[in-house]
């Protein structure tokens, strides 16, 4: 505190010194620093607060993608989840399957081929070739989401549509249709 009182009294006899435009000219240079330094330490402050706010944003950007991801993550685990299980469940009789289900959905279904069974990766596909004859294209979309909805895993895995130069409104198809269970 005697320091403190020391440099104002040395200040005031400085000043006492001055003439009064020189105590202008000092007083003018002393705000002119202290507005300078005023300056600097509000850029710093206000630099420093767009950076924070720049680092929040992007942390809490990251935070959002992060619940995407999970969210994403949890679906995926459900339907791998879900499919386990159909691939678990009891063996679907595709040909039969096929048929029924073809009844079910108006839809004559005579012609059918079995494929060679194969076994990958711990699953084992059966698959059947279908072939309809003269069949609209509402019946066979019925028809295929009838099949893909049932029981187990069975998906449509190719589709050859031929036109009919006799009726347009009437297709000529051939399906691939196959379902897997796990290897036991």
């Amino acid at each position: 505190m005697e320091t403190l009182n020391r440099l104002r009294a040395n200040l005031e006899a400085f000043l006492a010194r001055l003439s009064p435009r020189e105590r202008v000219m000092v007083s003018a240079a002393a705000a002119a620093v202290i507005l300078f330094v005023l300056f600097l330490v509000t850029t710093g402050v206000s630099r420093s607060i767009t950076a924070r706010e720049k680092r929040i944003e992007s942390k809490t950007e990251m935070l959002a993608q992060i619940g995407k991801l999970t969210r994403g993550y949890r679906q995926a685990q459900a339907e791998r989840q879900s499919l386990e299980a159909r691939l678990k469940g009891p063996p679907v009789q595709l040909m039969s399957f096929v048929s029924q289900t073809g009844a079910q959905s108006g839809v004559e279904v005579n012609d059918l081929r079995p494929g060679t069974p194969s076994t990958t990766d711990g699953l084992t596909e059966e698959s059947v070739e279908v072939n309809l004859a003269r069949i609209d294209l509402p019946r066979l979309a019925r028809l295929i989401d009838a099949l893909e909805r049932g029981p187990g895993v069975v998906k449509v895995r190719k589709i050859r549509v031929a036109t009919r130069n006799d009726d347009p409104k009437l297709v000529d198809v051939t399906l691939q249709v196959s379902t897997w269970q796990l290897k036991t």
